[in-house]
């Protein structure tokens, strides 16, 4: 019973060190914007907004059962991943919008910012090279 408790204690530990990971929101290394602010960040990943400082964007998003997607829905968006869906159901149905674009991993994160100057993204804080720009951190 001791080993259960202490098992458990120590998964606590490590998932709750991933979830306080930082995120990197990112663009191609060459990108005219220099940083973004929260605000305009949310609206960008809700669709309600192409354009970062007048400058035509695109979003691209991690898979819904990404936890860093999951965390960044959470700390940016305010949304958990069932309001996401209700969310982009409803911009769909309403024709308001369509779902952003989406890679399959932080990898491919990466390489498609690499291939799209207008392009803009999230990925782990170990994730960044010099093939991004960092704009914006969030904690």
């Amino acid at each position: 019973m001791k080993y259960k408790a202490l098992a458990t204690g120590m998964l606590c530990c490590l998932f709750s060190g991933m979830a306080a990971a930082e995120i990197m929101v990112v663009a191609h290394s060459k990108s005219d914007i220099a940083s973004v602010d929260q605000a305009t960040l949310k609206k960008l990943f809700l669709g309600k907004t192409s354009k970062i400082g007048g400058m035509k964007v695109r979003a691209v998003n991690l898979p819904d059962s990404n936890a860093l997607k999951l965390e960044f829905d959470e700390k940016v968006v305010n949304k958990n991943p069932n309001k996401m869906k209700a969310y982009w159901a409803n911009r769909i149905f309403t024709g308001k919008g369509k779902p952003l674009d989406q890679v399959s991993s932080e990898e491919n994160m990466i390489i498609w910012l690499a291939e799209n100057k207008n392009g803009i993204g999230y990925v782990s804080a170990d994730s960044v090279n010099s093939k991004l720009k960092v704009l914006l951190t969030i904690p």
